[in-house]
């Protein structure tokens, strides 16, 4: 089972998301990327933050056993 720290892990990894936006604007500016370079980038990107969201949410319910993590009913374990 999942604790708070793994959530808190987990929240910190969104700071890598934010430096590869930041690579991705550097190289439309940098390297003339076309629309479909572009586009693709982005949605790779849209792709890994979903799965990330999810991810967490799974470790947030786990931390707080919700949902499916429920212990005797019980919110907090």
């Amino acid at each position: 089972m999942k604790d708070r720290f793994h959530l808190e892990d987990e929240i910190k990894t969104l700071y890598s998301f934010s430096q590869q936006l930041e690579t991705l604007s550097e190289g439309i500016l940098e390297y003339d990327l076309s629309n479909d370079e572009v586009v693709n980038a982005l949605e790779g990107l849209k792709v890994m933050l979903d799965l990330h969201a999810k991810k967490m949410m799974d470790t947030m319910c786990q931390c707080f056993s919700l949902d499916q993590y429920k212990i005797n009913g019980d919110v907090y374990s």
